[in-house]
């Protein structure tokens, strides 16, 4: 059993640095060797609404937000009003008085914490009302002062006219906690040793890292909630190894611009969310025809239409795999957590090369937003894939498309090659001609199909966890992010004597079917957990391999608890096996 296993929530307005008391406390955390898992719900607002930013703190790696909240820090009555139900019993309620008077509780334990006052009056800096929190929070769960001034002076450098404040704000709200709030036993207790090498990363950071790491030259987007990010970290580093980041005017420009620097014999990328997925739609199609590797990343948020922008839901899966007029084949990705976006990024990038086409990788907006310690990438051992070109012995007649064991066929690259062809959106022959006729169509199609079916039989793109398949009460398939609760879950399930077996498909298109048909078939009783109303992978799976699936569906918004699953699997270890 972990040690160290508590859940903090701060709850404020938008606009008031909310946010940064819980990067800060994270990035704290995982200094001093703790595993941290960071969970933020925003209003789609810019400033005002209610914020919040969870922190789960483990001695013991962890997969999901947490059930329930231990130590809630609530800025004003409002956020009160939102969090108090998710306090646990025993728990811990820290309010500032001047925004706050909460009722009579006696299951959990109430704290003023006046960070107005503090701010205002020993501070003399109300700016320096979040550093105030952030003193607070270290002290009161044992971290130390200077690891956490440590933190303060990385996130909050750039301002070194407040710095001095800053800091004495810092050991102003350390120095209250200690002598006015009891200890409850939330304490950090850190493992015997310390993992050098770490990085706090979230999401679309990593899909960031892994994107420079493969070697991407073109990157092109349009600002969109909640991919942003990967722009704006690509902006501030791909320059720096040659590359090239450009804000177009809008989504279209953005796929575009990717297509032609495709061509032009470039690595590219773009990022968006599902509103923009849906404006590439006509461009990845022509991405396919073309046979021009590019990998775009889909930012999942809720839906449909602007729908939910700052919250979470696999709602996509749809668009991403069926998105497309006539047969325009596409792989298609899901990355399960954090130190996996950097993976399946370049994965991303090693699939779209080898078999020169679109790659649509799937995150979401929890997974993106969220922030992991993970280990530090070893490059050195990284595996990256060059498309196919032609060699010699293709010049003088070469064929953009010819037809080859494997249906790939080496790309040449204008200006570098002595072998120019015209790439078309038309259907054309082997010499990227022209070519209406029925029979070219038939071949060119099937040619299309298959070389994205070898795709499929690629290695590593499904994984298992828990019981054996034959030995399970129940098995559980899940894509995305949705992975690290299912884990926890099973976990949970494990301990209570109850053979659990998980399946979790990475890539969904073309569907890795022997796999996951096994398992099915091994476990008889599977359920498929997502995030979305109407069971999108489900029904795609139940439409594959023909075989009966139930469905777990959450679409609040919100991401799931491993309790959630937990109750679930109870309930139905109950039921008859599906056969």
């Amino acid at each position: 059993m972990p040690r160290t296993d508590f859940v903090v929530r701060i709850a404020g307005e938008n606009g008031q640095n909310v946010l940064s008391v819980g990067d800060v406390s994270a990035q704290a955390f995982a200094r001093v060797g703790m595993e941290v898992y960071t969970y933020k719900n925003l209003p789609a607002e810019i400033k005002g609404g209610a914020s919040m930013v969870q922190v789960r703190v483990s001695d013991e790696p962890v997969r999901s937000p947490g059930d329930a909240v231990d130590i809630l820090m609530a800025w004003n009555r409002e956020n009160y009003d939102i969090h108090l139900k998710d306090l646990r019993p025993g728990g811990v309620l820290l309010y500032d008085p001047d925004e706050c008077a909460p009722d009579d509780a006696p299951s959990i334990h109430q704290y003023p914490i006046p960070l107005n006052e503090i701010a205002k009056q020993k501070v003399q800096e109300f700016r320096s009302k979040n550093v105030v929190a952030i003193g607070i929070l270290a002290s009161y769960t044992g971290l130390p002062l200077e690891a956490v001034a440590e933190m303060v002076r990385r996130r909050f450098g750039r301002r070194a006219e407040l710095m001095e404040k800053n800091l004495f704000a810092l050991r102003t709200g350390y120095e209250y906690a200690a002598e006015s709030i009891p200890q409850n036993g939330y304490r950090a207790i850190p493992p015997d040793r310390i993992l050098e090498g770490r990085l706090i990363l979230t999401g679309n950071q990593a899909v960031a890292l892994g994107t420079v790491a493969s070697g991407c030259q073109y990157y092109a987007g349009y600002p969109i909630t909640p991919a942003t990010d990967i722009m704006e970290e690509l902006a501030k580093h791909l320059p720096k190894f040659g590359g090239v980041v450009v804000q177009t005017e809008d989504e279209i420009a953005a796929i575009t611009s990717c297509v032609g620097a495709s061509f032009a014999g470039r690595k590219v990328m773009t990022a968006t969310s599902g509103p923009g997925l849906s404006l590439m739609v006509e461009a990845i199609g022509l991405a396919s025809m073309q046979e021009l590797p590019m990998v775009i990343v889909n930012v999942q948020r809720g839906g449909p239409s602007t729908g939910l922008p700052t919250k979470p839901e696999q709602g996509d899966l749809d668009l991403a795999l069926f998105g497309r007029h006539g047969d325009a084949p596409r792989i298609v990705l899901a990355p399960h957590h954090v130190e996996d976006c950097f993976t399946t990024t370049v994965q991303a990038f090693n699939l779209a090369e080898k078999y020169q086409t679109p790659v649509i990788l799937l995150s979401d907006q929890h997974l993106a937003q969220r922030a992991e310690a993970i280990m530090r990438p070893d490059m050195a051992r990284l595996e990256v894939i060059d498309r196919s070109m032609p060699g010699p012995d293709d010049y003088g007649h070469y064929e953009r498309y010819r037809f080859t064991d494997d249906n790939v066929s080496p790309m040449a690259v204008p200006g570098l090659h002595p072998t120019p062809y015209v790439a078309t959106g038309l259907e054309h022959d082997a010499h990227a001609h022209i070519d209406y006729s029925p029979d070219m169509h038939v071949l060119m199609s099937r040619k299309r199909d298959a070389k994205i079916g070898g795709a499929a039989e690629e290695p590593g793109f499904v994984s298992f966890y828990g019981a054996r398949p034959e030995e399970a009460e129940m098995g559980l398939i899940a894509w995305g992010s949705t992975k690290g609760p299912v884990c926890e879950a099973i976990d949970r399930m494990a301990v209570k004597g109850v053979r659990v077996a998980g399946c979790f498909p990475k890539m969904l298109a073309p569907l890795p079917a022997e796999p996951v048909r096994e398992f099915m078939q091994a476990v008889g009783k599977v359920a498929v957990v997502e995030l979305n109303y109407s069971g999108q992978f489900a029904r795609y799976l139940q439409g594959e391999l023909c075989l009966p699936v139930m469905r777990l569906n959450k679409y609040m918004g919100l991401p799931f608890r491993a309790g959630e699953i937990e109750e679930y699997i109870e309930e139905y270890t109950r039921v008859p096996a599906l056969r």
